[in-house]
C-alpha cells in the first residue's frame, strides 16, 4: 500500500527529531518531552467555552428558528392563495359565482366548527400572572400560525397536498410545545394554587380542544389519488399522537399525585391559611377529556393503542398509590401528617379511577374489524390484565404461608386438599386491606376490571329486553 503525502511528511518529521535525540535518553522518554513540548492542535469551538457541543445544541437552535421562520412564509403563502382577490367593480354574473362557491366550500363535511381563539388569547394576554409564565409570548404566535392555516386549507378548493400536510403536522407539534411550556409550571408548581392557574387551564383546554378538532380530520382525509398516501397518513398520525402523549398527556397523568398533595397539605395546614387554596384537578380532568374526545370521536385504527398506552400510564400511577406492605403487625402512629397522606391517596384514587372509566368506555361506530384491531393491541392487554391484577391482589390482605407466624407472603395460588386429597386451589384472602383500600376504592377497581373486559370484548354488555 502506497504512503500518502502526509504519511511521508509524517515520517520525515520523525526521522528528523531522531537524529537529535539526546544520547543519554530513551526513545519513550523523548517522545514523551516533545508530546509536551508541542501539544497536538485540536480545532476548537466557535464558541466562548469552546464546547462543540454547545456549538451543536446553538446550530440546532438556529435552524429550528430557520425552520420555523420558513414555514410561517408558506403559511403566509397559502393564506394569500386563498384569500379572495379584490377586482374593481365585478358584474353580477361574477358575484353569483362567488357566492356560489363560497357556498359550496362552507358545506364541506370536514372543516370542523371554530372556536374563537382570538378571544381566547386575547384574554389570555390581558393577565398579567399568564404573561410572566415562561414561553407565552410563544403560544400565541404559533397558535395564530396554526389557525391561519387551518383556515387556509378549509378554504381552499384545492385537495390538501403531502407537503401541507407536513406543514400542518409541524405547525400542530410547536403549537402543543409551546402549550406544555405553559402547562408545565403550573402542573409543577409547589405554591399554593391560585385562581389565575384555574383560568388558565380552562383557557389551554379550549385552546387544545382546537387545536385537534381542527387539524385532526386534515390529517384523516384520505386522499383520492396516489395509493401510497395511507402510509403517509399514518405516519404523520403517529408523529402527532407521540407529540399529545409525552407533551399534555403523560405530564397530565403524572400530575393528580402531585396535585392533591399540594392543595390538601395547604388546605389542612396546622395553620389556617389566610386564602383557601384552589383545586387545579378538575380543570386538569377537564383538560384531559378536551384532548381525549376529539381524537375518539372520529373512528380510526389507532384508537386502541392510545386507549391502551394511556391506560398503563394511569394504571402504574394507580398502582404506586399504594404503600409498600408492612412485615410487622404494628401500625405506624395515626398522626394529622399519615391522615393528610390517607386523603391524598384516596383523592388521587378517584381521579385516576375516573381516567379510566373514561379510556375504557365502549367504542361506537368502529368502522374496523374487532379482530384486526385487537391483535395490535394483544400485548397491551395483557400488560394492563397485569397490572389490575397486582393492585387486586394488592388490596386484599396476605394469608400467614410462613410456619410459627413469621411474616405474612401472598401467593396467588396456595394448594390445598380437600376430603379426597384432590388439590384445590384459592386465591389470596377476600378480606380487604382497610390500611390499603376501603370497601368504596375498591368497588371502583372492581368496576374498572368489569368495563376493562367489556371494553376487550370478553365479557358482552348484558341485553335488557
Amino acid at each position: 500500500m502506497a504512503a500518502s503525502d502526509a504519511d511521508r511528511l509524517r515520517i520525515a518529521i520523525a526521522l528528523t527529531a531522531l537524529k537529535f535525540k539526546p544520547a543519554d535518553q530513551s526513545c519513550a522518554s523523548y517522545v514523551l518531552r516533545l508530546r509536551s513540548l508541542f501539544p497536538p492542535s485540536t480545532p476548537t469551538a466557535p464558541t466562548a467555552d469552546g464546547s462543540w457541543k454547545n456549538h451543536a445544541l446553538a446550530l440546532e437552535k438556529s435552524l429550528a428558528t430557520l425552520k420555523e421562520k420558513y414555514e410561517r412564509q408558506q403559511i403566509k403563502a397559502l393564506a394569500t392563495a386563498a384569500a379572495p382577490v379584490s377586482d374593481a367593480a365585478p358584474s353580477s354574473s361574477q358575484v353569483v359565482k362567488r357566492k356560489q362557491k363560497k357556498k359550496g366550500a362552507d358545506k364541506r363535511p370536514d372543516a370542523p366548527a371554530r372556536a374563537d381563539l382570538e378571544t381566547v388569547l386575547e384574554d389570555l394576554n390581558g393577565r398579567p400572572e399568564f404573561v410572566s409564565l415562561p414561553m407565552s409570548n410563544s403560544l400565541f404566535s404559533t397558535v395564530s400560525a396554526f389557525q391561519q392555516l387551518t383556515d387556509a386549507l378549509n378554504t381552499s378548493a384545492a385537495a390538501v397536498t403531502a407537503a401541507q400536510r407536513s406543514l400542518l403536522l409541524s405547525t400542530t407539534t410547536r403549537a402543543l410545545t409551546a402549550l406544555s411550556n405553559v402547562l408545565h409550571p403550573i402542573l409543577r408548581s409547589t405554591e399554593m394554587t391560585v385562581v389565575s392557574q384555574a383560568t388558565t387551564l380552562q383557557a389551554l383546554a379550549r385552546i387544545v380542544h382546537d387545536l385537534i378538532s381542527s387539524s385532526l380530520p386534515l390529517l384523516l382525509r384520505q386522499p383520492t389519488k396516489n395509493a401510497s398516501k395511507p402510509a403517509t397518513v399514518s405516519t404523520l398520525l403517529n408523529k402527532l399522537l407521540d407529540s399529545l402523549i409525552s407533551l399534555v398527556f403523560h405530564p397530565l397523568l403524572e400530575s393528580f399525585t402531585s396535585l392533591s398533595h399540594r392543595y390538601l397539605t395547604s388546605l389542612f395546614a396546622p395553620t389556617a391559611p389566610t386564602t383557601l387554596p384552589v383545586d387545579l384537578r378538575p380543570d386538569v380532568l377537564h383538560l384531559f377529556q378536551s384532548i381525549f374526545s376529539p381524537l375518539v370521536a372520529a373512528p380510526s385504527n389507532y384508537d386502541i393503542n392510545l386507549r391502551s398506552t394511556l391506560a398503563l400510564t394511569t394504571l402504574r400511577e394507580l398502582e404506586g398509590l399504594f404503600p409498600p406492605r408492612r412485615t410487622e403487625d404494628t401500625r405506624p402512629p395515626w398522626t394529622h401528617c399519615n391522615r393528610v397522606q390517607a386523603l391524598v391517596r384516596k383523592d388521587a384514587f378517584w381521579y385516576l379511577c375516573t381516567i379510566l372509566h373514561v379510556l375504557f368506555a365502549p367504542i361506537k361506530d368502529c368502522s374496523t374489524s374487532g379482530s384486526a384491531v385487537r391483535v395490535d393491541g394483544a400485548v397491551s392487554e395483557r400488560r394492563i390484565t397485569d397490572v389490575l391484577s397486582r393492585i387486586i391482589n394488592r388490596c386484599r390482605k396476605c394469608q400467614d404461608s410462613a410456619v410459627g407466624g413469621g411474616t405474612d407472603a401472598c401467593n396467588d395460588e396456595i394448594p390445598d386438599r380437600d376430603s379426597n386429597g384432590e388439590e384445590i386451589f384459592e386465591g389470596p384472602s377476600n378480606e380487604l386491606d382497610l390500611d390499603v383500600i376501603d370497601e368504596v376504592g375498591y368497588g371502583m377497581i372492581l368496576g374498572i376490571m368489569e368495563q376493562y373486559w367489556r371494553w376487550t370484548g370478553e365479557v358482552q354488555q348484558d341485553v335488557v329486553p
